[in-house]
């Protein structure tokens, strides 16, 4: 049974709640295992208990559907089947594809006391727009969904007419004998579904007639179910906050201490009207720290509760020492990659909840230190692959409906294939990364001026969030190359080299390896400055950065003691700082140069997060945004694969280097994932020498 798609008789100008239902008949002994998605999202329950949600943000190419078995919901008698669809507007900038009407796929294996009952999504269903929830959307200029919901206390659902729409063909790849795709094509999920923790209880801070504040304990990502309750109708509106602010003294209000007693909570709301007694359960997961309801009539919240939800992330490593700052900042990255990381790695959970590519690349990175479960980065580097555009470039954020162009972001894909290709030995996928990752690099030599460096294209040429650059750009980056692109630029035909020589391209990795050294080579001839010793931002203009240093250092372009050096030098003069989002890259060249003694003071802009009471780490250093940008879990990186000093030295950890950094604390140990189970590392201090325990797993050797 290849199940049909249905869809309502109707074109949608708003985003809707539409609820497909069906009626079933069971016995005493019954199986039933349902195959399901829907456009947009959806919620299925059955006898009102939620079984799944999707489906699977992916890409245009595919559209994922989940396999549950819901077996043990029924009961003998009939049966409620209810697929709660959410159809998003037509004008909304979402991270999930969708075509002009609310659809549901659904296809069930169905055995009531031995007798077969299969059945499908047909003309059998029912179906009901809710037009007593509206939406709002606003937080950025994209989001997953337009999710702020506006609830009237009256339930009002209009009966509407649904059609068959096509048949689906998923085992047969979603292709007629003509090659042409269907309207949907269906793939089944990649990954776990998402896991949604058992309820919690918020703390009251205040509980007023007009006025309830409630807390978390910490920054989460979770889904939220509040019970309200008015004796007159009022609209009560229920407030999300990051954290709380604090008053300037001038009448307005700024970020310091994330927990500030009677600081104002403010940001994204939802409003729920309340005659009586309303249960609000939000569509969508809600990233919160504080929660405030208001209205001007009275009412009361008589309970509170909100359930995590993250991906599931599971059999976390471990790291403590003798620095209590360092194991909270472990603790801290942990919980900020879990709140990023749902069912596509997000910039930050409270704004744009968009897979950007540097962002992703950051968080891949810090969830290989946490778990050995790689299903979540091969996702992610699928989702970008399916963004490229015909000059070679990736997107910057996919899955999405718009498209955004950040040049050095498509080089940052590249290190992902690179990462995944080191941490998980998988090399038929790798393999089949090649062409993407070819089809950047030829796209940036497509951008190369009359020099040969990487130069002007028509996107937007971030780099990182420094206060004294425009839009993150250095200044004189619109109009002239970049030399921390052209540096990054050959980092990843280095990379790529990697990856060829792995995959068995002997030839691609020497073109690459000696196109690599001719751009370093360009970039050191026309924007490296002689007499201050460091490199220019641009080859015309006398401005430097961190950045140009590490990029040279990541590059190649200098190495040995010219790198110390260089590093050095860029140290100790005036010139722009990485934020947040570069310094996982900054520790990376003190690494490779030599000075990674000079880590522990890059450390100090984490330390200042968490003397803030901060429970995420923020966007960047100074006025952040965001509370939770997943990019600034650098520490996770450094405690696992420098303090305890453990490395993979080939694919997929089958060989492993163990030199842990040991000069600023006494002792250190924790417990590393690989794909043939954890290494085990305890290092103390005894005197002068410092003495090193460790177990390595069955298939591991160390070199």
């Amino acid at each position: 049974m290849n199940g049909i798609w249905i869809r309502v008789n109707e074109r949608p100008t708003q985003t809707h709640f539409y609820y497909f239902k069906k009626k079933i008949t069971a016995g005493k002994n019954n199986s039933l295992i349902i195959d399901v998605c829907a456009d947009t999202r959806y919620q299925l329950y059955v006898n009102g208990a939620l079984c799944c949600e999707g489906p699977c943000q992916g890409s245009w190419y595919q559209r994922y559907y989940e396999t549950v078995d819901v077996s043990d919901k029924l009961h003998e008698g009939e049966n409620d089947i209810t697929v709660k669809v959410l159809y998003c507007h037509d004008g909304a900038f979402i991270s999930t594809f969708k075509r002009d009407r609310a659809a549901l796929w659904c296809r069930a294996s169905f055995t009531a006391d031995g007798e077969a009952r299969d059945f499908q999504s047909d003309e059998s269903w029912e179906c009901y727009r809710d037009d007593s929830v509206s939406f709002m959307q606003g937080r950025g200029v994209h989001t997953s969904i337009p999710e702020f919901e506006r609830h009237t206390a009256e339930k009002k659902l209009t009966k509407v007419e649904i059609s068959n729409y096509y048949e689906a063909h998923t085992e047969s790849g979603c292709y007629n004998p003509w090659g042409l795709n269907e309207p949907y094509i269906l793939q089944k999920r990649p990954i776990p579904g998402m896991q949604t923790y058992p309820p919690k209880p918020f703390s009251f801070d205040k509980k007023e007639p007009r006025c309830v504040e409630l807390d978390a304990g910490k920054y989460t990502t979770a889904k939220v179910r509040f019970t309200l309750k008015s004796k007159e109708k009022t609209t009560v509106k229920i407030t999300y906050a990051e954290c709380r602010l604090t008053p300037d003294g001038k009448g307005g209000w700024y970020k310091n201490m994330r927990d500030e007693k009677d600081g104002l909570i403010a940001g994204i709301y939802d409003e729920v009207e309340v005659d009586g007694e309303y249960v609000f359960e939000p569509f969508w997961y809600r990233a919160l720290r504080f929660v405030k309801f208001e209205s001007e009539g009275e009412f009361e919240v008589t309970a509170a509760e909100y359930s995590e939800y993250f991906y599931p992330m599971h059999d976390i490593a471990k790291f403590s020492c003798s620095d209590e700052k360092l194991n909270k900042m472990w603790d801290v990255s942990i919980n900020t990659v879990r709140c990023s990381m749902h069912e596509i790695y997000v910039d930050c959970p409270y704004y744009e909840q968009q897979q950007y590519d540097m962002d992703s690349a950051n968080e891949a990175m810090f969830t290989y230190r946490f778990t050995a479960d790689t299903a979540m980065q091969k996702k992610c580097i699928t989702d970008l692959a399916h963004s490229q555009i015909p000059d070679g470039m990736i997107q910057a954020n996919y899955p999405s409906t718009s498209i955004q162009i950040i040049p050095d972001f498509s080089l940052f894909f590249i290190f992902m294939v690179r990462d995944y290709m080191q941490y998980s030995n998988d090399k038929p996928f790798v393999l089949s990364m090649t062409g993407f990752v070819d089809r950047v690099l030829e796209g940036f030599r497509g951008f190369e001026d009359e020099r040969g460096l990487f130069g002007t294209t028509p996107y937007w040429p971030f780099v990182d969030w420094c206060p004294e650059w425009p839009n993150g750009v250095p200044v004189g980056g619109l109009t002239e190359p970049l030399t921390v692109s052209n540096l990054m630029y050959a980092a990843a035909l280095n990379a790529a080299a990697e990856i060829c020589e792995y995959c068995g391209k002997p030839g691609a990795a020497s073109d690459y390896r000696a196109r690599a050294k001719r751009q370093n080579e360009l970039t050191v001839k026309y924007c490296y400055d002689k007499e201050k010793g460091l490199f220019k931002n641009t080859p015309t203009r006398s401005d430097y950065s961190e950045h140009t240093t590490l990029w040279a250092i990541l590059s190649d372009a200098f190495t040995g003691d010219e790198a110390h050096a260089l590093i050095e030098r860029t140290l100790e003069a005036d010139v722009s700082r990485c934020t947040f989002s570069m310094n996982y890259f900054m520790f990376r060249a003190l690494e490779k140069s030599g000075r990674y003694d000079r880590a522990d003071k890059l450390l100090d802009g984490w330390r200042k997060m968490l003397d803030m009471h901060c429970t995420t780490w923020c966007e960047n250093p100074d006025s952040p945004r965001s509370e939770c940008h997943g990019w600034s879990s650098a520490p996770a990186y450094e405690l696992s694969a420098v303090i305890l000093g453990v490395k993979p030295a080939s694919p997929g950890y089958d060989t492993v280097t163990i030199n842990p950094y040991t000069k600023t604390l006494d002792f250190a140990e924790g417990e590393v994932p690989t794909p043939h189970g954890k290494i085990y590392v305890k290092w103390r201090k005894d005197g002068g020498d410092v003495k090193l325990q460790y177990s390595l797993p069955k298939g591991v050797k160390l070199i």
